[in-house]
């Protein structure tokens, strides 16, 4: 991100404040943008069209396409962490995946884009806001790693390694999403209904509650 140049202050013009409607369309042109062509590759026309705002908008209220990038990054992260939260208030292992998967799969299916920018933030060895995703993601490890030590630890879970539970369950959720294009090629009509979700949900709950030892009392409710 440019640093101000000696003067820049006494230049510029004060930024006017966009209006609610304008600031949620340009964030939401910018997560479509970003999720399909990554940092590098993301255009400040496109953003504007999309938007359906003067060109100049975008970076002029945000200040530029780093600082643009940073605001999409931290609310779609920022909103991945109330569902952690709404997790924790379950019983048993098995009762805590099933909530923890179907709000992940409501926060994806409402956000699409947002499987694909999230996974970009992780990998993109460019990115502009790996720092971002460290203050978002890794309390949300931590968080998980240790509910499944302490689910281990009482014996209501299999022993086994809590960072690979993690990966587990990420890949089976956000893969889904990641996948969307395809999924009509593999004879689902219609990815994103609440039955076809309603499924897939199970099909999630049940294969990782089987494979880590959950299955128990609790586990018809899920079926």
């Amino acid at each position: 991100m440019r640093s101000p140049t000696p003067g820049d202050g006494s230049r510029r013009t004060r930024r006017r404040p966009v209006s609610a409607a304008a600031r949620e369309a340009i964030l939401k042109a910018a997560e479509e943008e970003f999720a399909e062509r990554g940092f590098g590759g993301a255009r400040a026309q496109s953003i504007a069209t999309r938007a359906g705002v003067n060109k100049a908008l975008p970076f002029y209220h945000f200040g530029s396409k780093a600082e643009l990038y940073d605001q999409v990054v931290r609310r779609a992260l920022g909103r991945l962490g109330e569902f952690m939260s709404d997790a924790l208030i379950a019983s048993t292992p098995r009762e805590r995946l099933a909530l923890f998967v179907n709000r992940l799969f409501a926060y994806l299916a409402d956000n699409p884009n947002w499987a694909r920018l999230i996974i970009r933030e992780i990998i993109d060895e460019q990115s502009r806001s790996r720092d971002v995703a460290t203050e978002y993601l890794k309390p949300l490890a931590d968080t998980g790693r240790q509910l499944i030590l302490n689910d281990m630890q009482t014996g209501r879970m299999r022993t086994v390694d809590p960072v690979q539970v993690i990966v587990s369950i990420t890949v089976e959720t956000f893969g889904y999403f990641l996948l969307l294009p395809a999924l009509r090629y593999l004879g689902i009509d219609d990815p994103l209904s609440p039955a076809t979700l309603a499924t897939r949900e199970r099909m999630v709950v049940n294969l990782l509650s089987d494979g880590l030892g959950m299955s128990g009392p609790d586990a018809a409710s899920s079926d």
